[in-house]
């Protein structure tokens, strides 16, 4: 999932600042955002263990462009 997608998703349930920390992988959706997530985004419920890498298009997870 492109990352201002899942941002958009959770600016809907959240303030900007826990956006911003469950992005960083320091903050997790309660369980309760979890199961909500996956049922109306299909988010999966193992993307929370590591969110930067469920990102497609994290920059510090993408891979670099070759020229």
């Amino acid at each position: 999932m492109e990352r201002q997608k899942l941002k958009q998703i959770l600016l809907e349930l959240y303030s900007d600042d826990s956006v911003k920390s469950i992005l960083s992988g320091r903050m997790y959706p309660s369980y309760k955002m979890i199961i909500k997530l996956n049922s109306e985004h299909k988010i999966p419920y193992s993307a929370w263990a590591d969110i930067k890498t469920y990102m497609s298009n994290c920059t510090k997870c993408s891979k670099s462009t070759q020229v």
